[in-house]
């Protein structure tokens, strides 16, 4: 991502550096201006010299204050636009990515690397370089201007403890590497807690786990905290070393130097303005612990980062895609699958088939496949080769975007955000249609309910819809799926928290309105699969029975046992 960058971006860099550089060489001649000064006034005063120099001092200092805010601007400005477009690269990385990767990625680490360790990373593009550039320049031109000014005896003996500034600097900088990675691991993982627990915090106290929830918090809180001191520990013990150093550097100089003075070799103005320069040498050197700091943080942060970008999508696209307009055939044929990664198999050797504007039950014991068989034709997941073909064409030949775009899909969790209920319902959408969405509100048996809301269809629903109640989230989820107007609609068990009465009164709805659309209707309610074109039962990921539902019942087998249960059940509720 950096080299990319970069290579569009160097000018950028370039100009900063450049003007960063005259900034160093302006901050170098005022110690001299100073000196001469000195000099001047214990020979022969005059206060029109005087005047002068501290006007080019001021003339200085006024072009160093410019310059300052254009290197800021061409510099910090730039590592701002880099964190702003891989930002935007990472999350739509993110969005690529197969329905797998969050399986096994918890979404409160992916918050942590698209805010803690990409502002890591901007700050080694920022003050990294900004201290690289200026610490190399001003150590060679500052060890120049003292050894040609002044005197290159005193600048050598005052400039002994240097080196072991450098090699304290480069020593911390592995260990603050170290600690940081650690940092950041504890920090996700309490990102990770606090992300979920703030999401199921109604759980929480509904079961009264307040304590227990709390005790788990502290106990990551606590591990963060010690990761954290572990890096400051490292940090505190640097610094004051790396000044430990620069101090005697000081007393070389004065030890030496002062004699030099006395006898002449040296005179006051320039022993004045040695230390001067010595002050600005020693800030290259601590300049260095900080440079280390920083671009070992941005170091471990990136690596993080690349993590992101190097993950490639378990559904791989097709080179040269088959382009569908529509679903008129869906075939499964020896469908044997297990998800990536497990070895438990969830669907062994399952074969059926339906056409366009055929109404498909799927029923089953829990854990039997059910939800798998609907999430593998959207190509949420791998499949392989020859198992499940669209139009006759195997979905490893279409591209997933096609086939998405042809599927409306309402999933077992009823997730809502946080928006109106009009922009819920209409999803994704640049224009919406009010008309539209109150129809298919109306089919999904949720208009009156909406109605009835304080604001209507504008009504905020609040995180994940949780303003509304189970079942009526699932059916603004029914609506949103209408309102794409898709050609095949997937209703995975999305009615369990409606009564059977109204989940019956809206299936046959669609199936009454929408002839021409196919459906999918994966529930544990059979008595709304009576009029299905084909009804599949599954059981330990076997296709064990399918048909109509007359058919089944003939049989006398699981499903019509389940049915007469359910009818058995219904009677005496209904008493």
């Amino acid at each position: 991502m950096i080299k990319q960058f970069l290579r569009k971006y160097w000018y950028r860099y370039a100009l900063g550096i450049l003007v960063l550089i005259f900034v160093d060489l302006f901050q170098l001649f005022i110690p001299r201006i100073v000196g001469q000064v000195v000099d001047h006034l214990k020979t022969q005063p005059n206060l029109d010299y005087v005047s002068t120099m501290v006007a080019w001092i001021v003339g200085i200092a006024i072009g160093m204050a410019i310059l300052r805010f254009l290197w800021r601007f061409f510099i910090i400005g730039t590592s701002r636009r880099f964190e702003y477009m891989t930002r935007n690269f990472l999350f739509e990385k993110l969005l690529s990515l197969s329905t797998g990767y969050f399986d096994q990625n918890r979404s409160g680490d992916l918050m942590a690397k698209l805010t803690n360790d990409l502002q890591a990373v901007r700050m080694a593009l920022a003050q990294g370089v900004v201290l690289s550039v200026d610490a190399s320049f001003m150590a060679v031109m500052t060890i120049l201007f003292m050894g040609r000014v002044v005197s290159w005896r005193l600048t050598s003996l005052a400039s002994i403890p240097l080196p072991a500034l450098a090699l304290i600097a480069l020593f911390f900088g592995k260990l603050i590497h170290k600690r940081f990675m650690s940092v950041q691991r504890q920090y996700s993982s309490l990102s990770e807690w606090t992300e979920e627990t703030i999401s199921g915090v109604r759980i929480v106290k509904s079961f009264a786990a307040n304590d227990k929830i709390h005790y788990l918090f502290n106990k990551r809180s606590f591990q963060n905290y010690e990761a954290a001191m572990s890096l400051a520990k490292v940090a505190s013990l640097f610094f004051p070393l790396m000044m430990l150093f620069a101090s005697i550097s000081h007393v070389l100089a004065l030890g030496f130097g002062g004699p030099m003075v006395i006898k002449g070799d040296v005179t006051l103005g320039e022993f004045i303005a040695f230390n001067s320069y010595l002050g600005m040498l020693t800030w290259p050197m601590m300049a260095l612990g900080w440079v280390l700091n920083v671009i070992q943080r941005g170091r471990a942060s990136y690596k993080r980062l690349m993590e992101i970008v190097q993950e490639k999508p378990q559904v791989e696209e097709p080179e040269a895609p088959v382009e569908i307009k529509e679903i008129n055939t869906v075939e499964y044929k020896n469908l044997t699958y297990r998800y990536p990664g497990t070895d438990r198999w969830v669907l062994k050797n399952v074969s059926f088939s339906f056409s366009r504007g055929d109404m498909i039950g799927i029923v089953g014991t829990v854990g039997s496949g059910k939800s798998t068989i609907v999430k593998l034709l959207a190509k949420l997941y791998p499949v392989e080769r020859g198992k499940i073909f669209i139009n006759r064409v195997d979905i490893n030949d279409i591209s997933s975007v096609n086939i998405r775009q042809l599927i409306a899909f309402v999933p077992q969790e009823s997730f809502l955000f946080s928006d109106s209920v009009l922009k819920n319902i209409a999803f994704a959408q640049k224009d919406i249609d009010f008309k539209k969405a109150v129809h298919y509100a109306e089919l999904a048996s949720v208009h009156d309910e909406i109605e009835s809301f304080d604001h209507g269809y504008d009504t905020v629903v609040g995180e994940r819809g949780v303003t509304l109640s189970g079942g009526q989230k699932q059916r603004v989820t029914i609506a949103r799926a209408l309102y794409m107007e898709k050609d095949l609609i997937v209703f995975d068990d999305c009615l369990s928290a409606v009564d059977p009465e109204t989940e019956e009164k809206i299936i046959t709805a669609l199936r009454e309105n929408y002839r021409e659309k196919t459906m999918i209707v994966i529930t544990h309610r059979l008595k709304v699969l009576k009029d299905a074109d084909l009804i599949i039962v599954l059981d330990d990921g076997k296709l064990i029975e399918k048909g109509r539902h007359e058919e089944l019942m003939a049989l006398n087998g699981m499903y019509a046992r389940m049915f007469r249960k359910q009818m058995i059940e219904e009677e005496l509720e209904s008493e």
